[in-house]
């Protein structure tokens, strides 16, 4: 199958030879690139070359609407039963989930965040009111049509504000084990602030990020502003803070909204991909092994190092392979803070790279059992604070995944196909796993082989006749 761009015919002669194009033996697709709205040619344009897994394209800025889960991943068997990821369960960020009444305890509690953030920025509440009224607009037509029409500019204002203060405070106080964070635990309960953090990052409990920047530079210069963001996003990848090297977090384009910037901060995002491969859709979203059945084949799993600008690569050597991934916490609330960053690749006008969704399809292709989830505890890929290792396995099962980036998906594939297809390295993994698997194995191999040896010079010195 091939792609071409083309003008629409303009007379009979061009339709008929268009025709016989489509009448020989290659597919073509004509994609018409005269109409009226150029971008409608840059988003076909950008169609293909996801497709080919030849790049990302940009070459048209995307509109910035704050979207809802889409309704397709809630009809599925396991989108029911997931359905409580994506919903609060404490407080409400936006208009989305505004005012409703089991949620009604956090917005007393946003009153005393709101006092706090004042004290800290030495500001009045007029000032912080002010200062987020110069975006109100622009932030209102961040939201679905009709979603914010209940709202008078004064109150969208007010939601705007005591929704960002409330962010802006946990992000900075959490990370650090700050003592008001732990006295405030009597506003929400113990068990009600833990869940904050899970609320924060759910697809529909956003607020524009524009928002949270004009109140951010109130608090901090722009780098100090960027370390605080760095913190609370090491602690919620890594489970501690500043455990990995800092990255950038604004050095791309302004996000739309925090679970935007976190999912930007979760992956290594290249700037372009290049193949030369043909593309088969069925080949390339073929799953792969898991990690006891790699390591079998001598393909080991190793967490990248500081340096690495990837969160997954494979490695392949002389006579094994090394399968590269970045190291992850997960907790209790990971399951929502995953299936809400697969929603938000799954909705229009969003990044086109699938990143999240990759990366979540390849983990679940790798834990299949309690045995793969511990050797990636013991290679320090993943830590998890779940009750068992059983828990993660369940965890990862229960993840619905409609598509991924193909390309990169394949790219792992391909590695791993390729180092099995030469025979002799799989007859020395296989060798080695099963004689030298571990300490007693390679014990008794050793044993086994001395007595051969021995049994072999035996026979040998007493069939050999003596001069």
């Amino acid at each position: 199958m091939c792609v071409r761009f083309t003008k629409e015919p303009s007379n009979a002669l061009e339709k008929e030879r268009s025709i016989k194009m489509a009448e020989s033996e290659h597919v073509v697709l004509e994609i018409p690139c005269n109409r009226p709205d150029d971008h409608i040619c840059s988003e076909a344009m950008e169609w293909v070359i996801c497709l080919t897994g030849q790049g990302i394209a940009k070459s048209y800025e995307r509109e910035g609407r704050m979207e809802k889960v889409p309704p397709l991943l809630l009809k599925s068997e396991k989108g029911r039963r997931n359905s409580e990821c994506y919903e609060p369960a404490v407080v409400s960020i936006g208009p989305y989930h505004h005012n409703r009444p089991a949620l009604a305890r956090a917005e007393k509690y946003k009153l005393i965040t709101l006092e706090q953030y004042c004290l800290r920025t030495k500001e009045t509440i007029k000032t912080l009111y002010n200062t987020v009224f110069e975006v109100v607009h622009d932030a209102r037509k961040c939201y679905i049509d009709g979603s914010t029409d209940a709202y008078s500019d004064h109150e969208f204002n007010q939601m705007m504000l005591r929704d960002a203060c409330f962010i802006l405070l946990y992000i900075e106080l959490m990370p650090c084990a700050h003592t008001n964070v732990f006295l405030n635990n009597e506003y929400l309960g113990a068990i009600g602030f833990a869940n904050i953090k899970r609320d924060l990052l759910l697809l529909e409990n956003q607020i524009p990020f524009v928002v949270l920047e004009v109140l951010l530079k109130l608090r901090f210069p722009r780098d100090k502003g960027e370390e605080v963001l760095n913190k609370f996003f090491n602690y919620l990848n890594y489970g501690e803070v500043m455990m990995k090297k800092d990255k950038k977090v604004l050095e791309y384009k302004r996000p739309l909204h925090l679970l935007e910037l976190y999912r930007s901060y979760f992956i290594s995002l290249p700037t372009q991909y290049k193949t030369h491969e043909n593309f088969n859709y069925v080949k390339q979203n073929r799953a792969f092994a898991s990690v006891t059945e790699l390591k079998a084949r001598w393909i080991f799993l190793r967490c990248t190092s500081d340096e690495s600008t990837s969160d997954m690569e494979f490695n392949s050597y002389c006579c094994y392979g090394e399968f590269m991934l970045a190291p992850r916490a997960v907790c209790p609330y990971t399951k929502a803070i995953y299936l809400n960053m697969i929603a938000y690749e799954m909705c229009p006008h969003t990044p086109n790279d699938l990143r999240i969704s990759t990366y979540i399809r390849v983990m679940k292709s790798l834990i299949l059992q309690r045995a793969d989830v511990k050797e990636l505890l013991r290679n320090n890929i993943l830590l998890h604070s779940l009750g068992s290792d059983e828990e993660v396995v369940k965890m990862y099962d229960e993840f619905e995944v409609p598509a991924v980036n193909y390309y990169m998906f394949n790219q792992l594939r391909l590695g791993i196909e390729k180092l099995n297809e030469r025979k002799y390295k799989t007859w020395v993994a296989e060798l080695i796993t099963d004689y030298f698997g571990s300490p007693w194995k390679a014990l008794g191999s050793l044993v086994a082989t001395a007595i051969l040896v021995t049994s072999f010079v035996q026979t040998y010195c007493a069939l050999k006749p003596r001069d």
